[in-house]
């Protein structure tokens, strides 16, 4: 079993687009759309995990415990 690369959020956002940008071509079989929309899901749950994770760093900066920020790198 091969582990997928984790790839950075511009990388994930970049297949995204053109993924978007393949299936609004007009030239476009409807199998390929469909393999190219799973494609495309995958690389928006990437994003969505990657903006979580970096939600939870700044929210977490927020937190300090007397009010002022901190930096506490966390393992999500």
């Amino acid at each position: 079993m091969s582990k997928k690369k984790e790839l950075s959020f511009e990388e994930s956002a970049k297949i995204l687009k053109d993924v978007v940008s393949q299936i609004e071509s007009d030239d476009i079989s409807l199998d390929a759309a469909i393999d190219l929309f799973s494609k495309g899901v995958d690389a928006a749950a990437d994003c969505r995990k990657l903006l979580a994770q970096a939600n939870g760093k700044i929210s977490e900066l927020k937190k300090g415990a007397n009010g002022k920020l901190v930096e506490e790198i966390l393992d999500l």
